[in-house]
């Protein structure tokens, strides 16, 4: 998937490599094993091709994501760590949810299914108090599906990544954060 010449573009200044790709599939896994949450493989029902990945996960308090607090409640859960602080010392009250698709599959609802499947699990079996998710500022379609899956914009938070126009990563891209509090989920 992100050897897909639209998807990777997205991601960093390259295609990754195989050895960079097994390196987050093993990460992804330890996360899985360790915080109990992480992105997950989509397949097409019929075919059972790849389609893409996506769900939610936890984020580091240590590193830009630490901006999204400006977004979420002035309350003790937004700042407090998960209790297991292997493979990253993360937050445990909040996850962040994304998806990547393969360029053929854009269009077809599967962004909305997975972010829609990542806020069920995220609130309904995890039971975390709110969902982020962030994107930079111009990526239209994964903004558009944030607001289908009914996240509502909250502002911007600077980060590295890619400038409309311009070739290449960038550490002070504008990034559009989207959120979702649980107790908006729940009415």
């Amino acid at each position: 998937m992100h050897h897909d010449d639209e998807v990777w573009p997205w991601y960093g200044p390259e295609k990754p490599s195989l050895q960079e790709a097994e390196q987050w599939a093993a990460f992804m896994g330890v996360s899985w094993r360790s915080h109990g949450v992480h992105k997950w493989i989509a397949y097409d029902r019929l075919s059972g091709e790849v389609v893409g990945r996506g769900g939610v996960s936890r984020t580091p308090v240590d590193d830009d994501r630490g901006q999204m607090y400006a977004f979420l409640p002035a309350e003790p859960w937004a700042r407090a760590a998960h209790r297991i602080r292997h493979p990253i010392v993360a937050h445990a009250n909040w996850l962040e949810i994304g998806w990547a698709l393969r360029h053929e599959f854009w269009g077809y609802g599967y962004a909305s299914e997975i972010g829609r499947a990542g806020l069920v699990f995220a609130f309904e079996v995890l039971g975390v108090q709110a969902v982020v998710s962030c994107t930079v500022r111009h990526n239209a379609h994964s903004r558009a599906v944030m607001e289908r899956i009914g996240m509502r914009y909250a502002g911007e938070i600077r980060s590295r990544g890619k400038f409309e126009g311009i070739e290449g990563l960038q550490d002070d891209a504008p990034f559009a954060v989207h959120v979702l509090l649980r107790r908006d989920w729940d009415r």
